[in-house]
């Protein structure tokens, strides 16, 4: 399950350490532009210069996403390719509450740092900018959905991220999938006085949101059905209103069961336009997949934050908690990257178990002297994780093994996530004992 000792682990440690100030200075200069999704036109163009001064080939745009770029360096010997992703969108009105500052820089520092390992060994160290994580806008899908229907991410052996969170470092974590989607209906205005005059789009779709109540009975209690009105049908209690909106957020605690819970809820917006005459739509927004971890990836991160001298919790526990989930959890769109290659999706520590994402709190320790020490950490981990396997074939190898594993069941084996729970191998929970 682990690789062999690595050789590499101090020069790796080394070339960080060299380019320290820079990392640290790449956070910080992101964290100091918040951008939104989709709008990322600072921090994509300050990492391409960036990029391009460390020696990388870059491109961009990428994907039709004018803030993605791709920056890559190789070397002239055969290898893997490894990729990093950065992520650098912010939240409305508190910023790099995510941290996703931390993980820009992360990304940018530990490809840095092995650029003369790469040059040696063999392979490619490809650092991938990642707009759009969060999502928020109606034009929105969740900037790794679209690179990884795009094909971005299909030469890759192995995708590696780190994010900050409250709580110890973490090397196994489940994502859940979600559909993000608005249901619309089209009615007719009439005054009041004469409603048979009209049709009523806001009782139509009070109708869909008290059918899908109603079913929900039927469905499991973990699926979360979470909506707003966006559109009530205008400020006038004397028309009949004619449009109306809800924007809803469905998640569940896997992809399939998801998938049929929500064409219920189609089947609902059918049969209330039917029974109204109000016609009703669904858009869907964004929709990310569950998390496929990859256990080899996980094991050797583990062993090189506990190297560096950090604490890693035990995905034991990780899969015991989540089997005591009732409700789903955190969903992002590194899921879908998952599907397309073997990844880690790793986390680093800001602070305590109080500190929440989210929060005007987590955003000034993301852009302050905890969001260094995680970066640091991030970079160096990352960096030695990539570092196994450039100088271990057969480690490369298990890891690209367990993952066509998955694909050839149809990810329906993947040990440790819902809906079967199946038992972790023995060699990988011996890893962490």
């Amino acid at each position: 399950m682990l690789p062999r000792s690595n050789v590499y682990s101090g020069r790796v440690q080394h070339e960080v350490e060299l380019i320290r100030d820079d990392i640290i200075r790449v956070s910080q200069s992101i964290h100091a532009h918040p951008e939104l999704g989709l709008h990322e036109q600072w921090s994509c163009g300050f990492l391409v210069d960036e990029s391009k001064a460390k020696g990388f080939e870059v491109e961009t745009p990428v994907a039709g996403l004018e803030t993605a770029f791709i920056a890559r360096y190789s070397s002239k010997k055969p290898g893997p390719a490894i990729g990093f992703l950065c992520e650098y969108d912010a939240l409305p009105e508190l910023g790099h509450a995510c941290g996703h500052n931390i993980i820009a820089a992360a990304s940018f520092g530990a490809a840095v740092a092995l650029r003369s390992i790469v040059t040696e060994l063999g392979g490619s160290i490809v650092l991938i900018g990642t707009p759009d994580e969060e999502a928020i806008s109606d034009e929105s899908k969740g900037g790794k959905v679209v690179m990884a229907r795009a094909g971005v991410f299909d030469a890759l052996d192995a995708a590696l991220m780190m994010h900050p969170l409250g709580g110890a470092n973490a090397v196994w974590r489940y994502a859940f999938p979600l559909k993000d989607f608005n249901v619309h209906f089209d009615g007719k205005s009439a005054h009041y006085t004469e409603p048979e005059q009209g049709i009523n789009a806001l009782e139509a779709l009070l109708m869909f949101l008290n059918d899908v109540n109603a079913i929900k009975r039927a469905w499991s209690p973990s699926v979360m059905f979470a909506y707003t009105i966006t559109d009530g049908g205008g400020p006038s209690a004397i028309t009949v209103p004619k449009s109306a909106e809800a924007h809803i957020t469905m998640k569940a605690f896997n992809g399939e069961y998801l998938e049929a819970c929500f064409e219920r809820v189609r089947i609902c917006v059918q049969a209330v336009s039917e029974m109204t005459g109000a016609k009703g739509s669904v858009q869907v927004l964004d929709e990310y997949r569950h998390m496929i971890p990859n256990l080899h990836l996980a094991a050797s991160m583990a062993r090189n934050v506990t190297a560096l001298g950090g604490s890693v919790e035990s995905p034991v526990d990780s899969q015991r908690t989540l089997e005591r989930r009732t409700y789903p959890g955190l969903s992002t769109d590194f899921s879908d990257v998952s599907w397309v290659v073997p990844g880690i999706h790793g986390y680093c520590a800001l602070g305590g178990e109080n500190l929440v994402a989210h929060t005007s709190e987590f955003a000034k320790a993301a852009g302050s002297d905890p969001g260094s020490s995680a970066v640091l950490l991030a970079a160096k981990a990352m960096a030695m994780t990539a570092a196994d396997m450039l100088a271990d074939p057969a480690f490369t190898k298990a890891v690209k093994d367990e993952f066509q594993t998955y694909r050839d069941g149809k990810f329906g084996n993947v040990p440790g996530i819902p809906p079967g729970f199946l038992p972790f191998p023995g060699e990988f929970v011996e890893a962490f004992s």
